[in-house]
């Protein structure tokens, strides 16, 4: 009897064994494989990122290169290095410009500090890549002396009557999201499509699983990527802290977990969906304020989500996902229509009042909500009353075209804000492309004046770049009197921040604005109102 008991107690430990050794094995496997899928996919990310931004910056030296042929140059002497010098720091951002006469020496270019000599391997006309079927514009990678040091970029030339027009773009060697403890388990080159290496990152060299190769569609180049072992491993290993014992108990709850999350994800976008067509998506209304009289000047309409129950759904939930969907130009467009609606009696008594709103890349880029507005202001929308924010965090791909739009958008008397300044993607390419009439300056920086107020060389930075370009500013994000006060002494007196007011219902709003109105005319009877948004040519 104990012989058969032992026997079941050693069967029923085997099969647990066999159980827990099949579970580790999937365990294992599925560690491994969501590792590998991680990873790629993060590879993959940040390839295009990379891809965009070396995008970004061939399309600013290209625009750049163009109005250097208005530039007169006589020769490399103190003269023409100065001119060289001054349109540099009128195109920060774009590169280093040379030139070179066709009647001077080959392959020698001018620049600010003098000529530069190309290297003598890549004087092959036949490494250069036409951009254009003039056979003018040509993209190509050299070497060349650069103050006694042996270099190589990326260079963009344009051929004029007389003479060669350059502008090196000099790529960082390194990226943002390559961890610099992570050298040896992370990859990436970028080449021209003649296999010609512009940079590379990184320096895997064995255990490669796969590699990935991101093209360009508006330039000929290519970013090659590869996920290598070490890191896939490391993730797994990660991983299985948590895999093992919960694959064991919770193998298939965490299948249904995971079908679950991806399901109610889905239900978000279908809850968006008809929350829009409810038009459940209304205009929340945050003051700008005179900080040195109190008087509101303005107002940013930012989206809220307010249920049928009266709740309000965190913006933080459904921001992202809306902004991702095609639900975004219709939502635009309904917060767009109902600001003459909601602010009627502010924008009535008060003329100079403009309210923004702020707007996705893809409203800059595509003619479609142009052509609506000019639609909109032809029905009697007050487009003189009305601001949009172009954000820095996202990149504009075809400034051209946004360009193009923003100069149609000012002729109706709209004006220009760049959100988010000094924090992403568009810099003083964005300042000076497209015609900024105001910088907001983000509560990063304003920050910066409590937590750490000998670190203010950015903020400052940004408050002397706009005033030198004649724009005016708006601090975001400011919560305290001592930052009010603090940026009212460097000359920032129009403010936004929870000092102030949080965003507001349109019925609070205009009760805000009642209260601010009447203590101004009480108090500045025989005073101009402010004008923040005075346009630069007025």
């Amino acid at each position: 009897m104990r012989w058969l008991l032992s026997k079941a107690k050693f069967k029923t430990l085997s099969l647990l064994g066999l159980f827990s050794l099949v579970v580790t094995f999937i365990a294992i496997t599925t560690s491994y494989l969501y590792a590998f899928w991680q990873i790629s996919n993060e590879v993959r990310s940040d390839s295009e990122q990379l891809l965009n931004y070396v995008e970004h910056k061939l399309s600013v030296a290209g625009n750049s290169l163009e109005k250097l042929n208005k530039v007169e140059f006589t020769g490399c002497d103190n003269q023409g290095q100065e001119r060289l010098e001054e349109f540099l720091f009128d195109h920060l951002g774009a590169g280093l410009f040379l030139i070179r006469h066709k009647d001077s020496a080959p392959w020698t270019y001018c620049s600010v500090v003098g000529n530069i000599l190309i290297s003598q391997r890549d004087r092959n006309p036949n490494s250069l890549i036409f951009l254009d079927e003039s056979r003018k514009k040509v993209i190509s990678v050299m070497g060349y002396d650069w103050q006694g040091l042996k270099k190589r970029d990326l260079f963009v030339s344009l051929e004029t009557d007389d003479r060669i027009n350059a502008v090196r773009i000099a790529l960082e060697d390194s990226y943002s999201f390559f961890e610099d403890q992570c050298t040896d388990c992370r990859h990436v080159e970028v080449r021209l499509s003649n296999d010609d290496l512009i940079f590379e990152v990184g320096e895997v060299k064995t255990g490669v699983l796969t590699e990935l190769r991101i093209s360009s569609h508006e330039f000929p180049l290519y970013v090659d990527a590869v996920v290598g072992r070490k890191r896939v491993r490391a993730q797994m290993f990660n991983s299985l802290l948590l895999t093992i014992p919960i694959s064991m108990v919770f193998a298939l709850l965490c299948l249904y977990i995971f079908n679950l999350v991806k399901a109610l994800h889905n239900s978000l976008g279908f809850q968006l969906k008809k929350a829009v067509k409810r038009r459940e998506l209304i205009a929340y209304y945050q003051p700008i304020i005179d900080a040195q009289t109190g008087y509101v000047v303005g107002a940013e309409a930012l989206v809220r989500w307010i249920k049928p129950d009266g709740s309000v759904e965190p913006p933080g939930r459904f921001i992202q996902v809306l902004e991702e969907s095609d639900l975004i130009n219709e939502v635009t467009l309904q917060l767009l229509k109902n600001i003459p609606i909601d602010l009627a009696e502010v924008l009535e008594q008060s003329p100079l009042f403009r309210c923004s709103i702020n707007l996705v890349p893809q409203h800059l880029e595509l003619p479609s909500f142009t052509e609506q507005l000019i639609e909109l202001e032809k029905q009697g929308f007050p487009c003189d009353q009305l601001a949009i924010e172009i954000t820095e965090r996202l990149p504009l791909k075809n400034l051209r075209q946004a360009r193009m739009n923003v100069e149609k958008m000012k002729a109706l008397g709209v004006c220009i804000e760049l959100d988010d300044a000094g924090t992403g993607y568009g810099g003083a390419s964005y300042l000076q492309e497209l015609n900024i009439d105001v910088m907001k300056i983000d509560k990063l920086f304003v920050d910066t004046l409590i937590v750490s107020p000998d670190k203010t060389q950015v903020l400052d930075a940004n408050i002397q770049m706009a005033k030198s370009l004649g724009m005016q500013i708006i601090a975001e994000g400011v919560e305290t009197s001592a930052q009010s006060e603090a940026l009212v002494d460097k000359g920032v007196r129009f403010q936004q921040g929870y000092l102030f007011a949080k965003p507001l219902s349109t019925v609070e709003f205009i009760a805000f604005w009642h209260e601010s109105h009447q203590a101004y005319i009480q108090q500045y009877a025989d005073t101009d109102m402010p004008d923040l948004y005075a346009l630069k040519e007025e």
